[in-house]
């Protein structure tokens, strides 16, 4: 599914700790379940810097800025549905370790698509050969090494909205050693007012080959991001000027609404191999500073983290019963603690502290999963995840109540697959587990259950002449479901759990050559249309308050495309576009919506594997007036288009260029 591009002929060594993209194919292709692997090159030739540039073309993963930064609404079939902060709902990992804190949150600044190779999606159950029992699966991000992308390279990306980004990044090996370093710098002012980003990433790697059938590799990772948040407008302000940013009474712009944060990482993943067997060490540390201005009702969240995992896993391809065979299984044990203040918001300025707790995140969490080949083609899978999760909180100063609450689960998942000549059929049935974060367990509503989930997939993959596909249904049967409210004004109330919910949805992801040219031909010219379709159809079932209406959040429909002429000789130009043709519901009542839109955009360049690459990209080419994403609240109420205060105006009309020389 990835574009042409010409590199030359690589010779890369193998790494034990981070597999080409080539390896990560065929691991995924044995997955009976919906999963993609994204090459950098991908979004390489574009703009890079947010997650809907990173997954401009994954099915399944609804990725959308909220105001043009690295900030972003991400959800996977559903996860994370109502949260437009941080992120929840999905494991993120670099090179199979986790990144997420341990109560289950994370940053999307805490990586860099700059510094990886290529990108894993494993959609929903499919992630459990990662550990993952969450809703929406996982993303790992795979790291460049000395191993993989020796030699330098320095890359300028810059824009509208005094858009800057620069890259320098450089990969050695020599002997048993090799390393890797990017160190990046991301300025913008915004298409929106209030809405000035700054960012700094180093991204370090470390690999050495003890023996022949031994690896150890340690990451280094240190950020400092800086974000001002213009807030939410009203859907009469939004249609009125997109670019204002929230100056109501008790809006972003007179209290400064920000989102600062340092984050520090050291982790270390160590490989042996015996035989048939695969065995993997991993230890990972963090330590995060969070500065948060945020509206006068929450105040100046203060926050020092520190997050530490210990974790193993055991890989068997021994058969069983003259059979092939894969046992893959694994523990992980985290804990995070966090010292959590907040204090008065004096329009920016921090004011007397007004509630102060040591939050501790403890879980221990394995998995097992076998593969066994049953015969003409077919695989059966089984396995499931077992979980216990503590979330304690220590009130020092404040009126919030203390308390200590213990969950655990076991969510297992059978699986079967077909392997045909050029495609795959598969389908699955799984359970999913999440155990609240902090931000679930704090505020006005108290979920007192996590949130679980019976799921059913059907899909196909593969490819025929000049085409390629991938393609999965789901229907998710949720109990528990975590509902993060905010108020008409724009004020978070806090997060309850719904009764009985249902997600049903399409992925799918299709690409062919318009001039017929098979998989296996090398022309001159390729013309290749490509889209992602992501269909997602949530609704309460039977609600006390809501019925069977739908849960607002997502739109139904997101499609994006794009047509392509490709030279062999690296060139490439062609209109993209993202098309959402429904209006979709920003309350749970069902009473107001967001518009549907579409967007048509261009890019031109030359991606080569050495020497000089550039590009030039616009987007929104009609200047459309839309939002991008909005919050979530229970009922609108009355006059809601000029008094709910929850949507996000995506960026207008722009145009970016960017040059990269590697060598």
């Amino acid at each position: 599914m990835d574009p042409l591009v010409v590199e030359g002929n690589r010779d890369k060594a193998v790494s034990k700790t981070s597999p080409t993209a080539e390896e990560s194919r065929k691991e995924l292709k044995k997955t009976p379940g919906g999963t993609e692997v994204i090459a950098a090159d991908r979004y390489l030739r574009g703009r890079s810097s947010t997650m809907a540039d990173t997954f401009a073309l994954s099915p399944g993963v609804v990725a959308q800025p909220r105001f043009g930064s690295d900030e972003a609404r991400i959800s996977i079939r559903g996860s994370g549905l109502q949260r437009t902060f941080h992120g929840r709902g999905i494991r993120i990992l670099q090179d199979g370790v986790p990144l997420n804190q341990a109560d289950g949150g994370f940053d999307m600044q805490a990586i860099d698509p700059l510094a990886t190779d290529h990108i894993n999606v494993l959609r929903g159950s499919n992630a459990l050969s990662l550990g993952s029992s969450t809703l929406g699966g996982a993303i790992d991000y795979i790291s460049a090494t000395g191993l993989s992308a020796p030699g330098g390279s320095l890359r300028l990306e810059f824009g509208s909205f005094d858009y800057l980004r620069a890259r320098v990044a450089a990969g050695f090996s020599e002997g048993n050693l090799d390393g890797y370093f990017s160190l990046s710098e991301a300025y913008q002012k915004g298409f929106r007012d209030h809405a000035e980003q700054n960012n700094q990433r180093l991204f370090t790697n470390f690999g050495w080959k003890i023996s022949a059938n031994a690896e150890t590799r340690v990451y280094l990772t240190a950020i400092n991001s800086e974000s001002e948040l213009p807030g939410n407008l009203t859907k009469d302000e939004l249609r009125a000027d997109p670019a204002q940013a929230d100056t109501s009474t008790f809006g972003s712009l007179p209290y400064d609404n920000r989102r600062d944060f340092q984050l520090y990482r050291i982790a270390d993943k160590t490989t042996f191999q015996n035989g048939d067997h695969t065995y993997e060490i991993i230890a990972a540390f963090t330590y995060k500073d969070l500065d948060h201005p945020i509206t006068p009702f929450v105040g100046v969240i203060d926050q020092l983290s520190k997050d530490a995992l210990l974790g193993f896993t055991f890989t068997s391809e021994s058969p069983l019963l003259g059979r092939e065979n894969r046992v893959r299984a694994g523990v992980f044990f985290t804990e995070g603690e966090t010292d959590a203040a907040t204090f008065k918001n004096e329009f920016g300025k921090r004011g007397d502290l007004t509630s102060d707790a040591d939050q501790t995140a403890t879980n221990i969490e394995g998995f097992i999963e076998n593969q066994l080949a049953l015969g003409n083609g077919f695989t059966g899978v089984i396995g499931a995840t077992a979980s216990y999760n503590r979330r304690e909180n220590e009130v020092l100063a404040g009126t919030a109540q203390s308390y200590t609450r213990d969950y655990e689960d076991i969510s297992p998942k059978v699986g079967l697959r077909w392997d045909a000549k050029n495609f795959q059929v598969y389908t699955n049935l799984s359970s999913s587990y999440e155990p609240p974060s902090f931000s679930e367990t704090n505020g006005a509503l108290t979920p007192n259950e996590a949130q679980t989930a019976n799921t059913i997939e059907l899909g196909t993959r593969g490819s025929y002449a000049n085409m390629r596909w991938d393609a999965s249904v789901y229907a998710s049967e949720l109990k528990g479901e975590y509902l993060s409210l905010i108020s008409s004004a724009g004020t978070p109330l806090g997060t309850t759990n719904a009764d009985k919910t249902t997600h049903e949805g399409i992925e799918i992801f299709g690409e062919a050559d318009l001039l017929g040219a098979s998989w296996d031909a090398d022309p001159d010219h390729r013309l290749m249309a490509r889209a992602a379709w992501t269909y997602g159809r949530f609704k309460f079932d039977g609600d006390e308050t809501f019925g069977d209406n739908t849960i607002a959040g997502l739109p139904p429909h997101l499609v994006r495309g794009e047509l392509i002429w490709e030279h062999r000789d690296g060139y490439y130009a062609g209109p993209t576009f993202e098309w959402v043709p429904q209006d979709s519901y920003v309350d749970h009542a069902n009473t107001l919506k967001a518009d549907s839109y579409g967007l048509l955009g261009f890019k031109v360049g030359r991606r080569l594997e050495k020497g000089i690459s550039w590009f030039i990209e616009a987007k929104n080419l009609t200047d459309e007036t839309y939002a991008a994403t909005t919050g979530v609240t229970a009922n609108a109420g009355a006059d809601a288009d000029a008094t709910s205060r929850n949507f996000l105006p995506g960026d207008g009309r722009s145009v970016f260029a960017g040059i990269e020389w590697k060598w």
